[in-house]
């Protein structure tokens, strides 16, 4: 870096830290033609434009650093962050695995590992924590815990349990890794994890903002353990503290239904010829099945498992100019109702294709792209929908007895949860009074009972090929990760009914919404 430019760098640096944000990002701007500093100054100017709210800037200055990166451990490091949070995540996945061949510190490594984790790429995360592990950091209980969990959504569950026993011994109240052994369930040792947890309860039993966690991991140990009443206290403990955690707007949630609705009367492109691999996104309530349908349809059909992609969302703000978290919201839906849709479709095709791994099709399982299905029929004309639905008192007790970290707001409360339920059977019955030959609908409970009919149907209705080739079990970095593993069957369907003395709330609100319990008597 030749002095000039250092002096220029050093004084942008500085007006930066004193808020004066205009001088600094001129004297930014001006240093990008420097080969040496232009990946830093682009990145100053992408962070500068996600704070104002440019989207486009913000995302155009992180792949123009991207471009102009150099092998710097650090640069890469702060590059991954920066492009995974705007949702550029091929780029995001070369800078990482640019960084394992640098020199970086462990350090480095594990946060770019952590990241990775938190935006469900186990597979790219794993190499990361590992060499992180290797090269000094194997004593930390964090990282066991990381690495645990990324090997739990790998599938490898001894190998999980073992770091993840590891990371309690190191740290006793490392309180994610409680709540992923609970997850993962090993039978043989339950009896001591129980033990544990109600130490630890007893030690804090409602302080912290990591109680309601721990009361979510006894439940699920409880349950498993058959000890429903007991399970029943762990849980309602759990969701009273964590509604109080959370921020939940109703009247927010039905305008973006409303939104949602509005959005399936949009004008659609004409149906094309695919110019490459076809998206098929399969949507629903959380815990709703998603995840065992779409991973069952993978395996039979020429259908690549993409996992639960961010991508739509991240396109409909980039479209829109409208900053924001990865969730929808109804002034986003209300933003797209004037945007472009072909746009949209082409963007979304150029960010997730390259996931299709030379198969034909590819499975998008972002559960709430059901608030876009209007978006994704105007936008993508050779797209295939799965609308999967579940009988509403186990869809809404799948909900209640789930920890979600930031969404589902509405799962802490049973009657807030039987609305939900009813504002989406609402969307779907919607759905189906517009539907296309692109769309198909799916009982969870008709999979469970019958699971090779169902997914032969699918196949059928979407015209989805035979898988040409043995499928594979991909990594499952949802809450299903486990459950996947094992064999369809219906034990799940009714799972409620071990509860229902306790649920009287959410039946009734469930009733009033027009679900009474007699109806699911079936189910």
């Amino acid at each position: 870096m030749e002095m000039d430019a250092s002096r220029r760098w050093q004084q942008a640096e500085q007006l930066s830290a004193a808020g004066e944000e205009a001088e600094a990002r001129t004297l930014y701007a001006g240093l990008t033609s420097d080969p040496a500093i232009a990946p830093y100054a682009h990145l100053r100017l992408s962070v500068a434009d996600q704070r104002a709210g440019d989207v486009r800037g913000a995302v155009a200055h992180a792949l123009e650093a991207f471009r102009k990166a150099q092998a710097d451990a650090t640069l890469l490091e702060m590059l991954c962050k920066l492009l995974l949070r705007l949702g550029e995540t091929h780029a995001a996945l070369a800078c990482a695995n640019a960084l394992t061949e640098t020199q970086p510190m462990p350090g480095a490594l594990a946060e770019v590992g952590k990241m990775l984790s938190d935006h469900m790429l186990p597979e790219a995360a794993l190499p990361l924590l590992q060499r992180a592990m290797a090269t000094g950091m194997a004593g930390a209980p964090a990282m066991q815990y990381l690495l645990g969990l990324n090997l739990m959504y790998a599938g490898d569950l001894r190998a999980a349990e073992h770091a993840l026993e590891a990371s309690v011994r190191g740290n006793p109240e490392l309180v994610p890794a409680h709540w992923a052994l609970a997850k993962l369930g090993v039978d043989d040792s339950r009896g001591a994890r129980i033990d544990r947890l109600k130490r630890l309860l007893a030690a804090a039993p409602g302080r912290g903002p990591e109680a309601a966690l721990l009361w979510y991991s006894l439940f699920h140990e409880l349950d498993r353990d058959g000890q429903p009443r007991s399970a029943w206290d762990a849980l309602d403990t759990a969701m009273r503290l964590r509604r109080a955690q959370v921020h939940y707007d109703e009247a927010a949630q039905d305008t973006l239904f409303e939104a949602a609705t509005h959005a399936l009367r949009h004008p659609r492109r004409e149906t094309r010829e695919p110019l490459g691999p076809t998206p098929v996104f399969v949507v629903g309530l959380p815990r709703s099945g998603t995840t065992v349908i779409e991973q069952a349809l993978c395996m039979q059909a020429d259908v690549a498992s993409a996992g639960e992609l961010r991508d739509l969302v991240t396109q409909m703000r980039w479209v829109t100019q409208r900053a924001g978290s990865f969730n929808v919201d109804a002034g986003l839906m209300q933003a797209m109702s004037s945007a472009p849709a072909d746009l949209l479709g082409d963007r979304y095709l150029e960010h997730t294709r390259w996931r299709a791994r030379r198969q034909a099709f590819y499975a998008d399982k972002w559960p709430e792209n059901y608030l876009a299905i209007g978006h994704i029929l105007a936008s993508l004309p050779e797209a295939r929908i799965v609308c999967v639905r579940r009988a509403p008192a186990d869809a809404c007790f799948s909900n209640l007895k789930e920890w979600f970290a930031a969404s589902y707001p509405y799962s802490y409360s049973q009657e807030e949860v039987a609305r939900q339920y009813a504002r989406y059977d609402r969307l779907l019955q919607d759905v189906r009074a517009v539907a296309s030959p692109r769309v198909a609908f799916v009982e969870y409970e008709a999979f469970a009972r019958q699971p090779d009919a169902a997914i032969a149907g699918l196949k059928l209705l979407l015209d989805l090929p035979d898988r040409t080739i043995p499928g594979a079990r991909e990594s499952v970095p949802t809450a299903s990760a486990v459950q996947v593993r094992s064999a369809v069957s219906t034990r799940h369907v009714g799972a409620w009914r071990r509860y229902a003395e306790w649920l009287g709330p959410m039946l009734d609100e469930l009733a009033r919404c027009g679900y009474p319990q007699d109806a699911e008597a079936g189910a």
